[in-house]
């Protein structure tokens, strides 16, 4: 049901309920509201009101607390410090997302079972505790043989360069509650539970650092299945006999004795403000908030504000407060937006290492995934689930660096970019929603993305022309002062024809998958 259709039935609700006045007993999140609009809000399914108010958490917009918080975090999002970090942001465009922890030595396989041989949840790798029901105490096992000894920082940063990605986000701790950090507010973590005994999250860090690439991490903080972290769900959740959103997530098996508050008071906050004391971070990118209230959403945002204003985070803080939008899990938006927003996807199936998902995005699929999200206004954050003995799976590192050697030669149309008139012009159409895809990878001479920086348009094709002959139509009637082909200082002739600018190229030296065109005006 889209947000027009769902108006309709709101309405349709609410005009045949009788008006109530605000009770004695009336929550804190609905305090400020008038009696229709919680007729309103009450009248939706929890899945409508997230599509409807456009973002996960308890928070009610209507209410006193969301008006006064939500103008709280306007003045902080629109501060000079947060800019500067929104524009190194969009400047580096791509970036390494790592899925790393304890079950990545499982592989996926739990007891000879695979993740799709049944359970709760979904079935990516890394929700193998929740979805095999796995009590805290047999998971936390996991940590007495955790020695990742093959893992080396400086190598995942050498791959993330050749791949041309300028930026790292890596699972600083996930929904399974083990950090990869030395920490001092939890004893679960990779320093102190292991045999390895080394900060993952300071080598990389400094890796990053040394080569030149940003750096932040993913902190998972409302879902946590070993310490208490329901994303709110009992506590702030909807009433008995109302379907929750996202009610499977939690864990329901062998939850941890401790309310949604006391896990945010004594773990999750304490734990982002150790990351924010003795990281240096460009983001962070917390994770389902589901039912978070917004107390604990502006509390996240106050905290790492204070601590470094420019440092970007994502949209899964909840109830709003974010500096980065996130379209979905594998989705590309239909269309371009000027907000700052991160697509991402996985390089397979699975976001972690799962060791019988062999279907690799070839380099053609993982470059369309770039251009697309660029095109419409996007940087895209691509996951790599290293295994548990610290390797990132070969046959994903060739694809990765087959992809970076394109950007060698054509990164002046990805880098630094933003989005022209129209993102793509042809007759392919590919539809990506989550495992949900429609089209095919077999573009053609016509199909073509843009992206412009400056004065220039720059035109990208992933087919190379038998005859190299092309028609660009969308840069009919523009006035063009020249046209160079990336990688190659070929003088290009260009006319204009009937159906748009045609244009000869010449002889393609660059071996590999399509080319790109910078257009001046």
């Amino acid at each position: 049901m889209n947000k027009k259709n769902i108006s309709k039935a709101i309405y349709a609700a609410l005009f045949s309920l009788p008006l109530i006045s605000m009770s004695a007993q009336a929550s804190q999140a609905e305090i400020g509201c008038t009696s229709e609009e919680l007729a309103v809000h009450n009248a939706m399914s929890e899945g409508e009101k997230q599509k409807f108010y456009g973002f996960e958490g308890s928070g009610i917009p209507c209410s006193t607390e969301m008006k006064t918080l939500t103008n709280e975090w306007q003045e902080l999002n629109s501060s000079a410090a947060k800019q500067r970090g929104r524009d190194r942001f969009r400047e580096n465009k791509y970036g390494m997302f790592i899925h790393w922890g304890l079950y990545s030595t499982l592989g996926g396989v739990y007891q000879g079972e695979k993740m799709e041989d049944g359970g709760t949840g979904p079935s990516v790798a890394e929700w193998i505790m929740r979805r095999k029901e796995i009590p805290r105490s047999e998971y936390a096992k996991l940590a007495n043989n955790f020695n990742p000894v093959k893992f080396d920082a400086e190598q995942w940063v050498d791959i993330a360069k050749a791949a041309g990605m300028k930026y790292i986000v890596i699972t600083s701790k996930h929904h399974d509650g083990f950090a990869l950090f030395d920490s001092k507010v939890n004893d679960f973590n990779v320093v102190k539970a292991t045999p390895f005994k080394r900060d993952i999250i300071k080598e990389l860090e400094q890796a990053c650092k040394k080569a030149g690439l940003a750096f932040g991490v993913y902190y998972s903080n409302a879902l946590d299945w070993r310490d208490g972290g329901d994303s709110g769900l009992k506590d702030y959740g909807p009433g008995p006999g109302i379907k929750p959103r996202r009610g499977a997530f939690v864990n329901k098996f062998d939850p941890s004795p401790v309310t949604f508050d006391e896990y945010i008071e004594n773990k999750s906050l304490p734990q982002v403000k150790e990351l924010l004391a003795n990281y240096d971070l460009s983001q962070i990118w917390f994770d389902t908030p589901i039912y978070i209230p917004p107390k604990h959403s502006i509390d996240f945002y106050r905290t790492v504000y204070d601590a470094n204003p420019e440092i970007l985070i994502n949209a899964r803080i909840g109830n709003g407060f974010a500096d980065i939008g996130t379209p979905g899990d594998n989705v590309i938006p239909d269309k371009a937006s000027a907000n700052t927003w991160e697509g991402i996807a996985t390089t397979n199936h699975s976001w972690g290492y799962k060791s019988y998902d062999n279907d690799w995005k070839s380099p053609l699929e993982t470059l369309y995934w770039l251009i697309a999200n660029v095109s419409r206004g996007g940087n895209f954050l691509l996951n790599v689930g290293p295994m548990g003995s610290g390797e990132i799976p070969a046959q994903s590192v060739s694809n990765l660096v087959a992809v970076g050697d394109w950007l060698k030669v054509n990164g002046e149309a990805i880098y630094g970019t933003v989005p022209w008139t129209l993102d793509h012009e042809g007759p392919t159409q590919i539809i990506r929603k989550g495992k949900n895809k429609t089209g095919n990878f077999d573009f053609t001479n016509k199909d073509f993305w843009f992206t412009q920086k400056g004065d220039k348009v720059y035109v990208i094709s992933l087919s190379r022309p038998a005859a190299n002959n092309i028609t660009v139509a969308s840069l009919k009637g523009l006035g063009i002062s020249s046209i160079r082909l990336l990688g190659q200082p070929d003088v290009i002739t260009w006319q204009e024809g009937v159906e748009g600018i045609d244009i000869k190229l010449p002889t393609l030296t660059n071996k590999g998958i399509g080319y790109a065109l910078e257009v001046s005006f």
